[in-house]
């Protein structure tokens, strides 16, 4: 049953309005800018000097500059995958965009000369009537106008969502608009910067407590623990998603800035992957480039003949933000009190890669001093009491060292991910092996770990199918652990494009063995012109909840529950399917 607040019909028009006007703004504003960006190279040109310059041998505009460095930001009109991250990576996120050189520039003037009609050779040129005066003297190119410099690219987005089990809802009707704007300031220079605002209107149309449905996911928990849940609706905001420098040399380019950093290969998992920290804002359903959260770092590539060496200086200091308290996906929630690091060079965190080709197999190597992205919650609790546990959380420091491997053998991609970290800490349950009557360590036991991935992406009948295996090895295992010695999911990712009906299909499929959940994700989109899209999906959760503490025995003993920990499990009842209207600029 669906639950509209309060309100007549003219207050929920002025809601629309209202959360539709920052986007028929941004609409106005941008058809205004790419107006003027027309007239000014209008003026600037004239059909003979477009043709006989661009056909000469003059220096690439810096606008061209621009068209090659900002095809592939992250926030494109096209959605990005998890296949998408690792091929624009390179480019986009890990600012490879190696300097413009020979080949960049064939590139780029074959683009130019070609868009005349015809491409321009040396026996054309004849047929270019000049008087003999201009022919005598050396052409000189115009200068870039500022308009030219521009390059301006977005998105504006519906999203709808409906969760079809009780309590059913409408749960989302989030409008977003994204734009990115780039700036060449000269060939060896340029800035990008990227953001987006959302307005959700569910929140504003429909029962909050039934959008939650906190009772029925906490229908085991008493009372007193639901009221005094904190309650926060994620309605809107605004994020500035990237907002950085590129300058680009002969042997390095650096990029300084607020930016994404992609070192993973395989699809829909971190292994070594862990540079951005993850917004758990909607769990896993979002696109993966989507759910990563920006940092402010500095980001130098390095050629030389057997490889790039990049690395990464990150004072940046962010963790993984749960979803908002009160909100379906609330999991993971902040503990009061957490300790968290002071800003400063001795806290930052650094990277070191080395990417290069051996035996036709690209091949990576890395090193990353990093913070633990969830709190340690440290406790001291007395075992098997009813007493509440007095919570100590803080964040830690790890290490970790990667590799990467893709390698085509055939018509197979063969991909691979292993990470050794390094001081982690594992939570433990009921041990009192001193025997004082409280949990030892204060619950945690520090471990090493591995973590290693193996995947195959090939062809089959026009299916791109990419599965993979995953797992976590815990070294030095103790039994109290929480967490197995082994944990290990399995998931695949299938894409098939239909290009004479207009319609892609998408299905990820996770399996997380150990916790005996599953998360599904099928989607169709269908390509109504080059710019406008519509996308139908349902996302599917299947697993049990967690499961700590104890029970109140009025007759006995506190009551010991079997200890377990779940994922999307918890989510069980989230079951939805949803709609995604977007355009592209």
């Amino acid at each position: 049953m669906l639950l509209l607040n309060p309100g007549n019909l003219k207050e929920q028009e002025s809601l629309l309005t209202k959360s539709f006007f920052p986007i028929i703004a941004l609409i106005i504003a941008l058809n205004l800018a790419i107006a003027q960006a027309a007239d000014d190279t209008g003026n600037d040109s004239t059909a003979q000097s477009s043709g006989a310059t661009e056909s000469s041998g003059t220096p690439l505009e810096e606008s061209d500059s621009t068209a090659v460095s900002g095809e592939a930001t992250e926030s494109s009109g096209t959605p990005l995958e998890e296949s998408d991250s690792t091929a624009v990576s390179g480019e986009a996120t890990e600012s490879s965009g190696a300097p413009l050189e020979e080949s960049d520039s064939t590139a780029v003037s074959g683009e130019a000369t070609e868009s005349s009609g015809t491409p321009l050779e040396e026996s054309d040129s004849a047929e270019i009537h000049l008087p003999e005066s201009a022919l005598s003297e050396t052409p000189v190119s115009e200068p870039a106008t500022t308009a030219s410099r521009w390059k301006l690219n977005g998105y504006i987005k519906n999203e709808t969502a409906y969760r079809y089990k009780e309590p059913r809802s409408i749960t989302k009707i989030r409008n977003t608009a994204s734009l990115t704007a780039q700036y060449s300031i000269s060939p060896r220079y340029s800035f990008t910067a990227s953001g987006w605002y959302y307005y959700d209107l569910a929140y504003d149309l429909f029962d909050y407590d039934t959008i939650a449905a906190r009772d029925k996911r906490n229908a085991d928990e008493p009372l007193a623990f639901l009221f005094n849940l904190g309650k926060e609706s994620d309605s809107q905001g605004f994020d500035l998603r990237e907002f950085y420098l590129d300058m680009f040399y002969d042997k390095f380019d650096v990029r300084v800035g607020r930016q994404f950093v992609v070192w993973g290969v395989l699809e829909g998992v971190r292994i070594v992957d862990e540079i951005n920290p993850v917004d758990f804002r909607e769990l896993l359903t979002p696109d993966l480039l989507d759910v990563r959260i920006p940092l402010w770092m500095a980001n130098v590539n390095y050629y030389r003949n057997e490889g790039t060496y990049q690395f990464l200086w990150i004072p940046d200091l962010r963790f993984h933000k749960p979803a908002p308290p009160g909100s379906e996906w609330e999991l993971l929630q902040e503990v009061p009190g957490t300790v968290y690091p002071a800003s400063g060079i001795k806290n930052s965190e650094f990277g070191l890669r080395l990417s290069t080709n051996v035996w036709d197999s690209d091949l990576t190597f890395s090193y990353f001093y990093t913070w633990d992205d969830f709190p340690v919650v440290f406790r001291r609790s007395q075992i098997d009491q009813l007493q509440d546990p007095e919570f100590m959380p803080t964040y830690t420091r790890i290490s970790m060292y990667g590799s990467t491997l893709s390698k085509q053998i055939g018509e197979y991609i063969l991909k691979g991910e292993l990470a050794y970290v390094t001081d982690k800490y594992f939570a433990v349950i009921d041990v009192d092996r001193d025997g004082d009557g409280f949990l030892d360590n204060l619950g945690e036991f520090q471990r090493n770990h591995i973590r290693w991935g193996l995947g195959v992406e090939f062809n089959w009948k026009g299916f791109d199918i990419s599965p993979a295996v995953t797992q976590w090895i815990i070294l030095d295992y103790d039994e109290a652990m929480v967490q197995d010695e082994f944990d290990t999911s399995v998931n695949v990712f299938i894409r098939r494009d239909f290009p004479q009906s207009n319609i892609l299909f998408e299905f990820l499929a996770i399996d997380f063995i150990n916790q005996a959940e599953l998360y599904l994700n099928p989607e169709w989109t269908f390509r109504i012109t080059d710019r406008f899209q519509v996308s139908t999906g349902a996302d599917i959760f299947s697993g049990r909840q967690s499961q700590f503490g104890v029970l109140a025995n009025p007759v006995g003993q506190p009551i010991v529950r079997d200890q377990r920990s779940q994922f999307v499990g918890n989510f069980h009842d989230n079951d939805r399917v949803y709609m995604e209207l977007k355009y592209s600029f």
